[in-house]
């Protein structure tokens, strides 16, 4: 195996790390509201404030890469992440709970930042698309660690001790792969120069693309289980079937996308996976039965899932590369805001008993990125 091989791995290391370790925490949450008396509107506080703080973390991830690497900042990040989440374990009370979950969103935020520097700076070295399979790795470490803690709930292992396993698993690996990452240095004119010199316009345009994606992201994974269960008369055991499908067509678009944008182009790739994608969304608000739900959940993944990663690769072809942490670091905050909002409007909606029109918000929202789509091909990338 090549150094650049090796580099490769140990940057997916940091995605699949993610998702494992995100996903081993949210999918517990029936535990954590159990253990400390929480109520679903004090969850959802916490995870807006784990939203908010992602964004700050996110921030602190470009000022690191701007001082040392964005090496570095991966690593303290993914050190952050493990950290928290073995104090979200043994937190006593609910105090200390969202103090744990105030470390572990600033970890995630500098997580997400620091491994798409990484990953754009990888896929210069290749000379072709390769970011979304590293995307496919996080969804692959979101699937294992749900897998994970449904084990750990089935076998009854303590909730402190589950999570203790993950910051350890996560501590090792992230200590390894760590000696693997891109150590380069550069130099951002927007913070230590006289101006505000970053182009903006990249930061904005594909951070709207970000914005929308996990707008409608964040509203499948938080409401299309209610939706099949309350809408659609679905069982408890057909119901999660939703959001499977819907990362299962991530798994699909995100693992078989570099080959399909190495062929066609970014911008026709971004012009076919927004089409699909509300195709998908379209029958998921006109299904008749939970099948059909489920399917168009899968084809909504299936288009979708393309669109963040192409959209960190795009804006690293499009500012200086002496600013381009720091750039992916600021696009990184519309993650956030996409989540937040995505949550607010969906759950509104849902909340009102309207589940079906819930889902017509990112059916509107998403053909916004049709508008952007011939950035993607003025970005020049090195496919």
């Amino acid at each position: 195996m090549s150094d650049l091989q090796r580099t490769r791995w140990a940057v997916a290391t940091g995605f699949f790390l993610q998702g494992l370790v995100f996903a081993a925490i949210v999918t517990q949450a029936p535990r954590i509201k159990d253990r400390f008396g929480i109520d679903d509107g004090g969850l959802t506080l916490i995870l807006v404030l784990v939203a908010v703080l992602s964004g700050v973390g996110s921030v602190l991830a470009g000022l690191v890469a701007e001082r040392r690497s964005s090496a570095v900042a991966l690593r303290v990040a993914l050190l952050t992440i493990g950290a928290g989440a073995l104090l979200v374990g043994i937190a006593p009370t609910v105090p200390l709970l969202v103090g744990a979950f105030v470390v572990y969103g600033l970890g995630v935020g500098a997580v997400d930042a620091g491994m798409n520097m990484q990953g754009v700076r990888v896929q210069e070295a290749y000379g072709r698309s390769i970011m979304a399979s590293f995307h496919g790795l996080w969804s692959v470490g979101g699937i294992l660690g749900a897998l994970y803690a449904a084990g750990v709930a089935e076998v009854d292992l303590p909730f402190a001790a589950s999570l203790a396993v993950v910051a350890l698993v996560t501590g090792a690996a992230s200590t390894a792969a760590a000696t693997r990452f891109v150590d380069v240095r550069e130099h951002d004119p927007g913070l230590s120069g006289a101006g505000l010199d970053l182009p903006w316009r990249p930061v904005l345009v594909f951070g709207l693309v970000v914005l929308v994606f996990y707008a409608a992201d964040t509203g499948i994974l938080t409401w299309s289980t209610v939706y099949l269960e309350d809408a659609l008369d679905a069982s408890t055991s057909i119901a999660p079937l939703a959001y499977g499908a819907y990362q299962g067509g991530a798994l699909v678009s995100r693992f078989g996308g570099d080959l399909v944008v190495r062929r066609l182009g970014a911008a026709p790739v971004v012009l076919i996976g927004t089409t699909v994608g509300l195709v998908g969304l379209l029958t998921v608000v006109v299904s008749p039965a939970p099948a059909v739900a489920i399917i168009g959940f899968f084809v909504t993944g299936l288009g979708l899932a393309i669109l963040a990663p192409l959209s960190f690769a795009a804006l690293a072809a499009a500012v200086p590369p002496g600013a381009r942490d720091v750039a992916i670091a600021r696009m990184n905050i519309a993650n956030y805001l996409g989540a937040i909002m995505g949550g607010g409007l969906i759950g509104a909606a849902a909340s009102a008993d309207h589940l079906r029109w819930a889902f017509v918000i990112p059916l509107v929202t998403v053909p916004v990125v049709l508008l952007t789509a011939r950035s993607f091909g003025a970005a020049r990338q090195r496919l």
